[in-house]
């Protein structure tokens, strides 16, 4: 009777302490951290990705200041277009700073493909030291990202989801029933 009661209060204190365990497996092993900017709006860091809305020409700079190789823009054709006649080429001025540019246009629900997803992993495979992925103001870029982490690097949806809550993602139904939404893939 003794092994019983023992094996069962081990096993409510195992059952208890299980929440605990699983956050600090989250620190050591860790959701990425994300870092917020202060040099221009919507610029975040995480290890050696950046991540962030349209950069401007200083910004760019700066990027490049910091070792950055590689542009990604999830903006479309139509938004780059725009951007030039008010500022400048982004693919030219990339060029110009001797980054690699890619330009992975997504629009609307219809740009968020496998495919895609499979476009942006291919680009982010490890040849460049550094990399900047944006987009009009980093939504795109967030999603993106959520997806990569589950898809390409094993991430459980939870965790990838709190990664893009330290960028542009929110479940406003979460705020409204004062809870948190529990997301399972199936």
């Amino acid at each position: 009777m003794k092994t019983f009661t023992l094996l069962l209060f081990s096993y409510v204190i195992l059952l208890f302490n299980a929440p605990f365990a699983y956050a600090s497996t989250l620190q050591k092993k860790g959701v990425p951290e994300i870092e917020e900017l202060d040099i221009a709006p919507n610029l975040y860091k995480s290890d050696n990705m950046f991540f962030s809305g349209q950069p401007n020409l200083e910004t760019f700079e700066w990027l490049k200041e910091q070792g950055v190789d590689l542009v990604i823009n999830l903006r479309t054709d139509d938004e780059n277009e725009d951007f030039a006649e008010e500022a400048f080429n982004e693919e030219e001025m990339v060029a110009k700073l001797k980054m690699k540019y890619i330009s992975l246009p997504v629009a609307g629900y219809d740009g968020y493909t496998p495919e895609n997803l499979e476009k942006f992993a291919e680009a982010l495979d490890g040849k460049y030291k550094k990399v900047l992925i944006h987009c009009g103001s980093a939504g795109r870029v967030t999603y993106f990202m959520m997806a990569y982490l589950v898809e390409y690097k094993g991430y459980k949806l939870a965790d990838a989801i709190a990664f893009g809550e330290q960028i542009k993602f929110s479940f406003p139904l979460e705020y409204l029933l004062k809870d948190e939404v529990d997301w399972k893939l199936k």
